[in-house]
């Protein structure tokens, strides 16, 4: 774990790709100090994400922008051959598994395989693997709940998977702080919101506010990143608040990063479920954990 720390230490000297992937519209885009020197994200996922075009013409960009890395296209059709999406064909190319996942999928995917990459062995970290693994049920959890909404849950997915992106931030340029505040923290209730703020002068909320700002993503994820806390404070269930009860539910369901007496209960937590007959979830909390457990073990196998 030190060798880890210590490789992420060294890998946190600001640079001039990062310099590149903060630009926005030609103009540098100033970060946090306590954010200044993450490592530069993959450019993939990134551009990915920015992409709002409509119609069809959408999907065949996507496809060549996938294209442009080896790499990514590779692990593309590794997940889509899984038995994640049981699709019962073998699928040959990048632009078939497009096609056949979608659009809003194949976005999801890629954020999740860049975020896979972007971690590399530093998954060793307690604290980041934490993080990862957080993310991911959120993202589960997150498709399951769209199923009641009018979120799409591709989009839900996605949602999941960045909601977090500036605790990772965090935990990626301050690693053993970070690690030590979690330790400290088990067992008791803690305000890890406030915590955070006391001891690097900002929060996750803040930093993934200003991380997506600076990516230059659209406005709903800037919401996701900063709000997901945010208790609804009306009956819609958008995607806001799909977000914020998955991130809760990940947590009861022990994907959380601090085990707390604190935790809501997860009936507590699906009382706030719009038309719950219509969702497909075990009777047991331990049965969705499993549930839950087995598909991030899968993920991270791909």
């Amino acid at each position: 774990m030190v060798q880890v720390l210590t490789c992420l230490q060294e890998n946190s000297i600001i640079s001039d790709h990062l310099a590149m992937d903060l630009s926005v519209q030609g103009q540098r885009v100033s970060l946090p100090k306590a954010i200044s020197n993450l490592p530069p994200f993959p450019a993939v996922a990134i551009r990915a994400l920015q992409m709002v075009s409509t119609g069809e013409e959408r999907l065949r960009e996507l496809h060549d922008l996938i294209c442009t890395d080896p790499a990514f296209s590779a692990e593309i059709l590794k997940f889509a051959n899984s038995p994640l999406y049981g699709i019962r064909i073998e699928i040959k190319n990048t632009l078939q598994a497009t096609i056949l996942l979608g659009y809003q999928r194949v976005k999801g995917l890629v954020l999740t395989m860049g975020m896979r990459a972007y971690l590399g062995q530093t998954l060793e970290v307690p604290v980041l693997r934490a993080c990862w693994r957080h993310s991911l049920a959120c993202a589960i959890l997150a498709e399951e709940f769209a199923k009641v909404s009018t979120v799409d849950k591709d989009v839900a997915y996605t949602a999941g998977i960045i909601h977090d992106v500036g605790r990772l931030a965090l935990a990626v340029t301050h690693p053993k702080q970070y690690h030590d505040l979690l330790e400290k923290g088990q067992g008791q209730p803690l305000d890890l919101v406030q915590r955070e703020r006391e001891l690097f002068g900002i929060d996750h909320c803040q930093a993934g506010h200003s991380l997506i700002t600076a990516w230059n993503l659209p406005a709903e994820f800037i919401e996701i990143t900063s709000r997901h806390h945010d208790r609804p404070t009306d009956s819609a269930f958008d995607l806001l608040s799909v977000i914020s009860l998955s991130c809760e539910m990940a947590d009861t369901l022990g994907f959380g990063l601090v085990h707390s007496p604190g935790t809501l209960r997860w009936e507590d937590i699906l009382k706030r479920v719009p038309v719950r007959e219509n969702l497909e979830l075990p009777p047991a909390a331990e049965e969705l954990t499993a549930r839950i457990a087995s598909k991030i073990s899968c993920i991270e196998s791909i």
